[in-house]
């Protein structure tokens, strides 16, 4: 090889080197940037938590209140859920996290929030009830149930969903369940002992449960016609059990 190409070549390829070094330096450093980044805004997250509810919320809220007060009263329930937040008991089982965190905890939050203002039980009930009805309406299991209406035959999908969830979303360590029956005609079963009810009982607002039962009203009311929803009572209500069945029709 000419020497001059040889010296040519080489030079070329310390360039390439080069540039390959840089590129793996700059890799390096935007993922440790990255890291820092994400673990930074994780500590925040959980040194300030959110309130998953609290766009639908403030929706509601503006229309009913406007903008002024409605974003005073959420100051107020932000400011309690994070005292609720930082007091809470910890839970070993993620899905006993995920209820008490972003459901259970803001709920009881706007409840005492809305109790201080008016200094009504019945008043502070009903718009605790408006506001949970809005987010189980907007909720992302209401427009998966609404989706069945596409199907073919949405109980053969609907009947395995069920069982799914309530193995994964409703553990034991919260819940006492008997199923009754799984069979392609009905799927039910009963709950005998409840994490909401427990939880807000310990915390003084066991009145607030029956709120919660309701949103699996509004949830199921989008259920296809091939699929009946039915509940006698609750344990919110003072019935033995909560009776779960979900009917398929022909």
């Amino acid at each position: 090889m000419d020497p001059i190409e040889k010296y040519s070549t080489h030079s070329v390829n310390r360039a390439q080197n080069l540039m390959e070094r840089r590129r793996m330096w700059i890799g390096l450093s935007v993922l440790v940037i990255g890291a820092s980044v994400g673990l930074l805004m994780a500590r925040r997250k959980s040194a300030n938590p959110k309130i998953a509810k609290a766009a639908t919320w403030r929706q509601v809220l503006i229309q009913k209140r406007g903008t002024i007060e409605a974003e005073v009263l959420l100051d107020k329930l932000q400011q309690r859920y994070e005292e609720l937040y930082d007091t809470r008991p910890h839970y070993d089982h993620p899905a006993l996290r995920k209820h008490l965190e972003q459901n259970i905890l803001p709920g009881l939050a706007l409840y005492q929030v809305l109790q201080a203002e008016k200094a009504d039980q019945t008043a502070a009930l009903a718009e605790v009830e408006q506001l949970l009805h809005a987010s189980a309406e907007r909720s992302g299991l209401r427009h998966t149930t609404a989706a069945l209406k596409y199907l073919p035959e949405p109980f053969r999908l609907f009947r395995p969903m069920v069982h799914a969830a309530m193995h994964l979303s409703y553990p034991p360590a919260g819940w006492e369940m008997e199923w009754v029956e799984n069979s392609a005609q009905r799927v039910a079963f009963n709950i005998q002992r409840c994490f909401y009810l427990n939880t807000l009982t310990a915390y003084g607002a066991p009145e607030l449960t029956r709120l919660f039962c309701q949103m699996d009203d509004v949830v199921y009311e989008a259920l296809p016609p091939s699929i009946k929803w039915e509940r006698t009572g609750t344990l919110a209500r003072g019935y033995a059990a909560c009776d779960f069945c979900y009917r398929h029709i022909a």
